[in-house]
């Protein structure tokens, strides 16, 4: 069975038939979880949640078609555009800034027509690519990172971090683990990653107690009410719909669900929650399919990060293996936050969970980055032999 899965997927769809397969659970089961979240649309209009629905549908057919496209591609050539790529993602992260729509309190997206764009998204993309040149031609002489190196790195992750910390300090959070991440496997010497820390950790400190951009206030208030949460046993009351009520309405969804799951398009605390769809969608997979849906989803990322970071090991390039896990750790990543803030142990942080949450461009740029991750493990796939011309 399993020779004819492979074979299946080794005809049709390019790269590791594992990751297909875990991406195809992932986005199949995603859609099941928006359809249910997404319930109390139908306020909205007769077509609701069901137009709602079909949008989601071709952003994914639109996405596949682009993880099929960038893992049959040659994943080198991408790294001749990523500098010119990301600053071209920083110009489009002050566009938005600047003359982007305010929703949620800040300004993210770029509109183009009827499609909305989040920048921010492709700074990550581009910012792991363009790392991973950088320390894939270092690879060789790790003596080689030198001052001008540091300079260049510091200048990549701390403009990356800067200019989305403006609007959406967790994203920009995201992105520096991904970097410290990718120094690591890049052999940067440890020194030179610790000071880039110390000086972005700096920046995001300065950043937030000098009240520079639009998420500031909001980062401070979510730090003082996680630390307040947890420093106190007290029973909370539910007197408006802000951060905290919405954090107990996950616990409710969890407690409620977690033994005795209340099945699939049950939930109750879809119709409280306020990101149900996005980000406490993990709170409604525990309400509706139990501990057992709990469980599943964050191992099938497990197995994803797995299978993602091993073509370091059979990568016959440097920047294909830094690349690979670099995007691959980005995703993980995410995923666990979003599933963090849920559980409440984290502060709340507005992350969507790759592939499982409602999202339009968060879901293209998850797509891409899969389709890179595709096109790096068929590295280890060998090349046919030529047979010899008989005379």
């Amino acid at each position: 069975m399993d020779s004819k899965i492979r074979a299946f997927f080794q005809e049709h769809l390019k790269g590791d038939y594992k990751i297909w397969l875990i991406v195809f659970i992932l986005n199949a089961f995603g859609l099941l979880i928006q359809f249910s979240a997404k319930a109390k649309l139908t306020m909205d209009g007769p077509f609701e949640p069901l137009s709602s629905f079909i949008k989601t549908l071709v952003i994914l057919g639109i996405s596949f078609y682009l993880m099929s496209y960038f893992s049959k591609s040659n994943y080198s050539r991408v790294a001749k555009f990523s500098d010119l790529a990301l600053f071209l993602s920083w110009g489009l992260v002050m566009v938005a800034y600047v003359f982007g729509a305010t929703k949620g309190g800040a300004n993210r997206w770029v509109q183009l027509g009827p499609i909305s764009f989040m920048p921010s998204d492709m700074v990550k993309l581009c910012l792991i690519t363009s790392l991973a040149k950088d320390f894939s031609s270092k690879q060789a002489d790790p003596e080689s990172y030198n001052m001008v190196m540091f300079i260049r790195m510091l200048f990549k992750i701390g403009i990356s971090c800067f200019l989305i910390m403006l609007s959406n300090f967790s994203t920009s959070v995201l992105i520096f683990l991904t970097s410290i991440i990718l120094m690591f496997f890049g052999r940067v010497p440890a020194k030179q990653i610790a000071m880039i820390v110390a000086a972005v950790a700096m920046l995001a400190v300065t950043v937030v107690s000098l009240g520079i951009g639009q998420r500031a206030q909001t980062v401070k208030t979510r730090i003082e009410n996680y630390v307040q949460r947890i420093g106190k046993n007290e029973t909370r009351v539910n007197k408006a719909k802000n951060e905290d009520y919405q954090i107990t309405r996950s616990l409710y969804a969890i407690a409620t669900g977690a033994i005795h799951p209340k099945g699939p398009g049950k939930s109750q605390q879809r119709y409280i929650l306020s990101q149900a769809e996005s980000d406490f969608v993990y709170a409604i997979i525990i309400e509706e399919y139990g501990i057992v849906g709990g469980l599943a989803i964050p191992l099938l990322f497990l197995i994803f990060m797995y299978r993602g970071a091993k073509a370091i090991q059979y990568s016959n390039k440097p920047f294909g293996g830094l690349l690979s896990a670099g995007l691959t750790f980005s995703i993980v990543f995410q995923a666990f936050i979003n599933m963090l803030v849920a559980v409440d142990a984290g502060p709340v942080t507005g992350q969507p969970m790759p592939m499982i949450s409602a999202g339009g461009t968060s879901l293209i740029f998850t797509a891409i980055s899969i389709g890179l991750i595709l096109a790096v493990s068929k590295d280890k796939d060998p090349e046919p032999v030529q047979q010899p011309a008989v005379a």
